[in-house]
């Protein structure tokens, strides 16, 4: 893999994070090439258009909100070049409440991101769930 190609994703997630943080659904989106493949950790595969994956994301952002998440930790851990356009980047988020004295961890996940070159920009054209719902759902019980 080209070291530019490595640099260059992990600025996209690192943009990507901040506006999780500052809980922007539809910046968020414009990371994303629609409409995007998006791949449930239970196997089911659906084609999600920006409204929808939107609202989805707006869901998600009430669900931190409400589990007190304000500081996001994102890490790409592997990164695998498909082809001279398309990389499988694969990312440990860790979700952290930091309103107390010491940051507390609410949960960590993984996440896998199909990533192309589109328009001469990087793009997010597919997303596969790795543990994220369960991790997320625990957290919520936990609560």
């Amino acid at each position: 893999m080209h070291k530019a190609r490595l640099e260059d994703i992990n600025k996209l997630f690192l943009e990507y994070r901040r506006l999780f943080e500052a809980r922007d659904a539809e910046q968020i989106a414009d990371f994303y090439r629609f409409p995007i493949h998006y791949y449930f950790s239970n196997g089911k595969k659906s084609e999600l258009s920006r409204e929808y994956f939107i609202g989805r994301v707006k869901k998600l952002l009430k669900q931190y909100k409400k589990l007190g998440v304000n500081q996001i930790v994102g890490a790409v851990t592997d990164v695998i070049e498909l082809n001279e356009n398309t990389s499988l980047a694969t990312l440990n988020w860790v979700l952290l409440d930091t309103s107390g004295e010491k940051p507390k961890q609410v949960y960590s996940a993984i996440t896998r991101y199909m990533v192309c070159e589109y328009a001469g920009k990087l793009k997010i054209d597919g997303l596969i769930g790795v543990n994220e719902t369960v991790q997320l759902k625990n957290a919520l019980r936990q609560q």
